[in-house]
């Protein structure tokens, strides 16, 4: 395999960080980090034969990034820093979840 690819939650962390964006723009980290998911699912469907146990296990997440757009990233990461704080490191939030954070999903 040439490229593994593993879902990845971006999120900017005023908290834990000593980075920060310095753009004016107060949606421009959202704007990045969106930009980062849609590059690996690129990178997915570049390298992961299409026919694999990996591309398999991974089309509902790849649907997901694909469909996932500015305004859902950005509720996505606000309803999970009001659910969790604004630290969202070691967490496991499941694609289901994610789907529901980011309003394209109805919470059961």
């Amino acid at each position: 395999t040439l490229c593994k690819v593993y879902p990845t939650l971006f999120t900017e962390d005023f908290a834990e960080s000593n980075f920060m964006a310095s753009s004016s723009d107060p949606d421009k980290p959202y704007k990045t980090y969106l930009d980062m998911v849609k590059a690996i699912n690129s990178m997915h469907e570049r390298y992961i034969d299409p026919k694999s146990a990996e591309a398999s296990n991974a089309k509902e997440l790849v649907a997901f990034c694909k469909a996932l757009d500015f305004a859902g990233y950005k509720k996505m990461i606000t309803t999970l820093e009001a659910e969790l704080g604004p630290t969202l490191f070691d967490y496991d939030f499941g694609l289901e979840n994610l789907k529901v954070a980011a309003g394209m999903k109805k919470a059961k």
